[in-house]
């Protein structure tokens, strides 16, 4: 028997799928996302009645779910109940203030383990190990990422630029169109966006698309502008709090994609884990080896 997905699973699956829905379908989600317990009693004709759709829209709102159909997601619904906010569910509360340094620490971590735990329910291992072989086989790999998804994209390049791999970022929309223009067959172009919808990131990859590279979309929004351009879509999970304008939550599922996809390529990448011995060797002090001299602070 296939095992139910969990409060924070289910959570993580609207939040992925709701930017992208159609207005009928929204409505059936926003019922849904408040009382699954209440949604689970509903027959799909009145869980259509009650969004003001029909019963066709709920099978499809189902399916964008991730499930095979409504019975299914009915199912997940009545064995979890409880709410999808997070009441009841250790999705890490709000930091109030005034709460005490260690407690707003105690918060970020449970909050942010969950997007991690999220994260990997809703990535498709499929996917994942198609995105590694495509990248074991490229000849250049461009990664588009604007601010904290700029900083995701560094992350993946530094990693693949370890092993040997000809990977280079580019955070800047007109720099990355540029490259992008330069790419062609046999190339692979990833674009980094939690919500999918900066034009600094989906324009360079709409015009890798069109030079001919692999695309590849890092998005927690699957029906986002990014993801429509991305021929592979690796989904994240990331609720912000609403205070935070540096992306945490959604970040930290973004890494932990960008992890899953370098063990891979370094597992499946003939000489990767040579280079990073080597370049680990490289770095590593050792006596008798000369190291680089300390500068002087200016007085």
């Amino acid at each position: 028997m296939t095992d139910l997905p969990s409060p924070v699973d289910l959570a993580a699956r609207v939040r992925a799928v709701l930017p992208g829905l159609s207005p009928a379908e929204t409505r059936i989600a926003r019922i849904i996302e408040a009382d699954p317990a209440g949604a689970a009693a509903l027959t799909v004709n009145k869980l259509a009645e009650q969004a003001a759709t029909s019963a066709a829209t709920v099978v499809r709102a189902a399916r964008s779910l991730g499930f095979e159909g409504y019975p299914q997601l009915r199912l997940a619904l009545a064995a979890h109940g409880g709410s999808l906010h997070g009441n009841g569910v250790p999705l890490g509360a709000d930091i109030a203030e005034g709460d005490p340094v260690g407690v707003v620490l105690a918060k970020l971590a449970a909050f942010e383990s969950e997007q991690i735990r999220a994260t990997a329910e809703l990535v498709d291992p499929a996917t994942l190990e198609r995105v590694v072989a495509l990248i074991c086989g490229a000849r250049r790999i461009d990664v588009y990422g604007i601010g904290a998804s700029g900083l995701v994209a560094h992350d993946l390049t530094q990693k693949l630029s370890r092993i040997g791999l000809d990977c280079r970022a580019h955070t800047e929309h007109d720099a990355g169109v540029v490259s992008a223009c330069l790419l062609g067959p046999g190339d692979v172009a990833i674009g980094v966006s939690h919500a999918g919808e900066n034009p600094g990131t989906v324009t360079p990859l709409a015009q890798a698309r069109t030079s001919g590279a692999t695309t590849v979309a890092i998005t927690g929004a699957t029906r986002s502008a990014l993801a429509h351009q991305a021929e592979h879509v690796l989904v994240t999970a990331g609720r912000e709090f609403g205070f935070r304008s540096a992306a945490m939550a959604s970040r930290t599922g973004q890494l932990l994609v960008v992890d899953g996809i370098f063990i891979g390529v370094a597992r499946a990448l003939p000489g990767a884990l040579s280079a990073l011995q080597r370049t680990y060797d490289a770095l590593t002090p050792r006596p008798g080896r000369a190291r680089p001299p300390k500068r002087t602070p200016p007085t």
